[in-house]
């Protein structure tokens, strides 16, 4: 009788036309320390910006929904506590999300809850990077001479 000596399973997606789409392929993040923190469809620069803090806005609801799959985690110990940010008059509860590896703050929920998903989940700039343990260049904000011209 011979022997088996590997069983593959070949997958394969359906091919078509959208899968040469960059605005529909995967894109993989990580945190800086080099864990891996977000697997989303298409690139982080086309979602929309939050004004308030120029965070990215993965919507949650609606028929903009995003697909994703973000690996943070609420503060150690505190999972369902959050803090209340103040916004000019207003003020705006945030559960904050860390990394599971360095507890870096990589984003937010405003809704209270632990796993609970408003109508958007928030990541801050600069807390992602698309290669592995590189910073990207918006991670400290712009420059001191930038900033004055």
């Amino acid at each position: 009788m011979p022997k088996v000596v590997s069983r593959n399973v070949v997958s394969e997606s359906k091919t078509d036309d959208d899968s040469k789409d960059p605005s529909k392929a995967l894109s993989i993040h990580y945190c800086l320390c080099g864990e891996f923190l977000l697997v989303l469809e298409g690139p982080l620069a086309a979602l929309p910006r939050r004004p308030t803090d120029q965070s990215y806005a993965l919507r949650n609801s609606g028929d903009k929904k995003k697909v994703y799959k973000l690996n943070a985690v609420g503060a150690p110990g505190r999972e369902a506590v959050g803090v209340v940010v103040r916004r000019g008059k207003e003020f705006e509860y945030q559960r904050r999300l860390h990394c599971p590896r360095c507890q870096l703050i990589v984003g937010y929920e405003t809704k209270p809850g632990d796993g609970q998903k408003g109508d958007a989940t928030f990541l801050l700039p600069g807390g992602l990077t698309e290669q592995q343990s590189k910073v990207p260049s918006d991670a400290f904000g712009e420059p001191e001479g930038e900033a004055e011209k």
